[in-house]
This record gives C-alpha cells, structure tokens and sequence, in this order.
C-alpha cells in the first residue's frame, strides 16, 4: 500500500499558505553587514523599482535551492525586480558559510533587525515591496513559487 506522506496528508486537510496577499509588515530599509564585512544600508522604502526580499540561513536545508539558484530566480522575474538576500547578523550566522553561499551578483545583507523588522519567524521566507508598500510576504517554497508569489504580488502572471 502506498500512503502518502505525511506532509502530503496535511497539506490535502489544511492547505500551507505559500503568501500572504495583505501583510501586515511595514517596510523598512536594511542595515547590515556585508558577509565581506561591509557596512551597508539598502533602501527598500523609496526603491524606485520593486523589492524582493528572500530571508536565508546557511544552516537552513530548505534554503538550498534558493541560495543555489539565485541566478534562476532573477532571471525568472519581471524586469527591474531587485533581488536582496538576507540572513541574520554575524551575531547568529555563520559569516564563513553565508560567503561562502553567497551568489555573485546579488547583495546578500546580514541584519538581525530585519528579521525583525519584517517578523520573519524563519526562513526560507519572503517579501516583495513596491512603490513603499510590502505586497506580499510569506513562506519562500523554493525557486518557483518565489517566482510565482512576486510576479503575483505585482499584478503579473506568473
């Protein structure tokens, strides 16, 4: 007999939200570290473009295919979308593993307070601001379903 897993049953019972369509977050900009070490500060409230905001760990199994198809992710969304990776500050995070993870050409932010700020309970998780307001925020579920919540949040098709 083949039963499905558990996972499976639970999510035929009570479907798991993949995003929340009215957030309650208010955003916020982000200070942090570089995992180099860098101070920097991003602007998420007055971006002129939109902002997708993907909350990592390195120690987080569930993380793998975002950190590792980073490229896939920007390349999948609509034009203009920024891209901000963020992990806790070097106070919780293993700054060697978050270099180590980290993709070229995408800012990875190490900021405890965003966390916060954004009321990530734990990653892998996500925001999308535009035009100074979060669109949606929710659980990133991998490469595709990130994908899906942002263009979503933007009034695309996915």
């Amino acid at each position: 007999m083949n039963d499905p897993p558990p996972a499976e049953i639970l999510r035929r019972v009570r479907p798991i939200p993949t995003y929340r369509d009215h957030p309650a977050t208010a955003p916020s900009d982000i200070e942090g570290l570089t995992p180099a070490g860098e101070t920097v500060k991003v602007a998420i409230v007055g971006a002129p473009d939109p902002v997708l905001l993907v909350f990592l760990s390195s120690s987080c199994q569930g993380c793998r295919d975002l950190w590792e198809g980073t490229v896939a992710l920007r390349q999948s969304l609509p034009e203009g979308v920024r891209v901000v990776l963020v992990t806790k500050g070097p106070e919780l995070e293993d700054v060697r593993a978050v270099a180590a993870l980290e993709p070229a050409d995408t800012l990875t932010v190490m900021s405890s307070q965003a966390f916060r700020d954004y009321r990530v309970g734990g990653p892998p998780f996500l925001a999308v601001v535009a035009a100074g307001v979060v669109r949606t925020e929710g659980v990133a579920w991998g490469i595709g379903e990130t994908v899906r919540a942002t263009r979503h949040a933007l009034g695309e098709s996915p």
